[in-house]
């Protein structure tokens, strides 16, 4: 008998990316709902976005993810979220065009068959009551810390600020990422605050071209990255948190889910936001890269 396909939500915004990398200047759809929703999709899951995006969003583009196999359904803004990212070498210089006159709230009848739901905000643009319907849905939930510990300061300059996301919300996320720097702001003290709120939770902990930390109650591993080609590192850590969530449904094994996780966030590095692909036979022969990698680590 054949296994039931995946099929798995995502809650972010659709933004309007002006990125300056490696990789030359280029507009185009960016967030977390962009990155984590097509990587979903390129995995085989049916993939269903809950998102946000004003007029001035250029359809096409939102046609475009359609067609690769993505179900989406928008709140309309009077704006989209612009972003313009700056790279230079290992930094990076973000501003934004504020704050969503809207938020994001998902109504429960379409939550009806989903494996599990990655919230991935970009600005605190997802309601908070998202997690309640959620909850009641008995969906499996993961989360990217990043948009919850931002808000758009002077001149567009974005800053982190402390969690917004309360203790008793959290009890119901089994899945957590965050790089290196957002930990400072989405932790109170340490990662192991996390464990006391849910013992079952993962935390994927993520450092660019340095690997990442998989951490749970009983302990942790490191996944060394692949060395790559970076043009544009944006949405790598989206791609990386969706591919794990989708992975470890499917496997149950924290390790595998790693894998893949950090073979997909590879490709995205290599590739500009609108030549963002992959296949999965793509993705398998990085994989086993990577094996070659972990064994000659240890």
């Amino acid at each position: 008998m054949s296994r039931r396909r995946l099929r798995i939500g995502v809650i972010g915004a659709l933004t309007i990316d002006v990125n300056r990398s490696r990789g030359g200047a280029y507009s185009y759809m960016g967030g977390g709902g962009f990155y984590s929703s097509l990587s979903l999709s390129r995995m085989g899951v049916e993939t269903v976005l809950f998102t946000a995006y004003g007029s001035d969003m250029n359809p096409e583009w939102v046609e475009q993810l359609e067609r690769k196999g993505v179900e989406v359904y928008r709140v309309e803004l009077e704006r989209s979220i612009v972003f313009e990212n700056v790279y230079q070498d290992s930094s990076r210089l973000q501003k934004s065009s504020g704050e969503p006159s809207r938020k994001i709230s998902v109504d429960r009848s379409r939550l009806t068959g989903l494996s599990a739901v990655h919230v991935t905000p970009v600005l605190n643009e997802v309601d908070l009551t998202v997690f309640k319907e959620l909850e009641e849905a008995g969906c499996r939930v993961s989360i990217d810390a990043q948009g919850f510990i931002r808000s758009s300061g002077k001149n567009g300059c974005v800053q982190h600020v402390k969690r917004m996301v309360p203790e008793n919300l959290l009890a119901g996320v089994g899945y957590v990422h965050m790089n290196v720097d957002e930990q400072l702001f989405f932790l109170n003290r340490d990662v192991k605050e996390l464990f006391e709120i849910n013992p079952e939770m993962v935390v994927e902990l993520t450092n660019s071209e340095h690997g990442s930390m998989v951490v749970y109650k009983q302990g942790c591993f490191y996944m060394p990255s692949l060395e790559v080609n970076t043009l544009d590192p944006t949405g790598a850590g989206d791609v990386y948190a969706a591919v794990f969530l989708a992975k470890h449904l499917e496997t149950g094994s924290l390790l595998e889910s790693s894998l893949y996780a950090s073979a997909c966030a590879s490709i995205k590095a290599e590739k500009t936001g609108p030549f963002f692909d992959f296949s999965v036979e793509e993705v398998e022969q990085r994989v086993k890269a990577l094996k070659r990698l972990v064994e000659n680590s240890y």
